[in-house]
């Protein structure tokens, strides 16, 4: 169904929201092939990680047990990064804010003020996490609020 305006004409996009919404699925699509990437290599990575766990526990066994100095040893190594449980939900929440961001820029595109409400949501969300996990980053956080006000000065020709 086509939005109409007072003269009961279709509603016409504003040529600046249309430049946004291209850019953020622009920005949607790269977001979204990257989180796909990032969970493939991640599940292999686990499964290597699972694999070689095996193998020093196999190892330590035929060793005479010494099991648990190889494990402790392996345990220190990889306890330098963050874990993988706060690695996969900052990845699986970061998929998510990026596709209720996208789905709020479709919203937009079709001149309806939720998407606004959804795309701000969902680009605070991915600035808490992107703080919480690595540290603040001023590009991190300028070019999301940056689109939130450019969006935002667009409200008025939305319904």
């Amino acid at each position: 169904m086509e939005q109409q305006n007072a003269a009961g004409a279709p509603a016409k996009r504003p040529t600046f929201l249309t430049v946004l919404c291209i850019l953020s699925f622009i920005a949607a699509g790269f977001a979204i092939i990257g989180y796909i990437t990032a969970i493939t290599l991640m599940g292999a990575a686990t499964a290597v990680v699972s694999a070689a766990d095996d193998a020093i526990e196999a190892a330590g066994d035929s060793l005479g047990g010494s099991y648990s100095e190889m494990s402790a040893a392996m345990d220190t190594a990889m306890s330098s990064g963050p874990s993988m449980g706060l690695t996969w939900a900052y990845v699986i929440i970061g998929f998510v804010c990026t596709l209720v961001g996208l789905y709020g820029v479709i919203k937009m595109w079709k001149l309806k003020k939720v998407g606004f409400y959804l795309y701000t949501g969902a680009s605070v969300v991915s600035m808490i996490m992107g703080i919480v996990y690595s540290g603040f980053g001023v590009m991190a956080v300028i070019f999301p609020i940056a689109f939130i006000v450019m969006y935002g000065l667009n409200l008025k020709s939305m319904e």
